[in-house]
């Protein structure tokens, strides 16, 4: 699936990326264990073929929405954020996201970025729910979510083994017509 027009809020543009045109840190970054520290992608060493093969996958399908994540001011690419897969009988898909640029975390792009997507799911896609899941030890990620309002629907006890240590998964959800809590 592909967006007919970017995305912008105040400091970011939500794009579509080009499996052809990969900016190059994209990969540096899915290879960084640091970066993918609580992504399951870190189990296995991307190639330049399979990054290039996945984002056009993602760009073909009629249930996955995949963008790249670009400063407004100069359109520099700073990471990912992925709506789906997209169930469309329940009007309801994942989110997931990943600021790859590790010098500009903590800075609120994240919540930005979770804010923009999710009000094109649940505006103009019609979902009524989106929901993202992350280990406990990911608190950036977690508080990103609750502050673009998200609310928590619960936990999976020792869902995930991690650096040899199990991980509660949290889940949180955003329902259309949901107002902060």
């Amino acid at each position: 699936m592909r967006l007919k027009s970017p995305l912008i809020s105040a400091r970011l543009i939500l794009d579509n990326l080009d499996a052809t045109a990969l900016p190059p840190q994209y990969l540096a970054w899915i290879n960084d264990r640091e970066i993918t520290r609580y992504m399951e992608i870190r189990f296995h060493t991307q190639t330049a073929g399979e990054l290039t093969d996945f984002v056009a996958n993602m760009n073909e399908s009629g249930d996955n929405l995949l963008l790249g994540i670009f400063l407004k001011q100069d359109r520099r690419y700073i990471g990912n954020v992925k709506l789906g897969p997209i169930i469309a009988p329940h009007r309801r898909a994942d989110m997931g996201l990943f600021i790859g640029d590790d010098a500009l975390w903590g800075k609120g792009y994240a919540t930005e970025a979770i804010e923009l997507l999710t009000a094109h799911a649940l505006g103009p896609l019609g979902l009524h729910r989106v929901t993202a899941g992350m280990y406990t030890g990911n608190v950036g990620s977690y508080r990103a979510f609750l502050r673009a309002g998200y609310t928590e629907d619960g936990r999976l006890r020792e869902y995930w083994l991690s650096d040899g240590h199990w991980q509660d998964e949290i889940v949180l959800c955003k329902l259309a017509g949901a107002t902060r809590e």
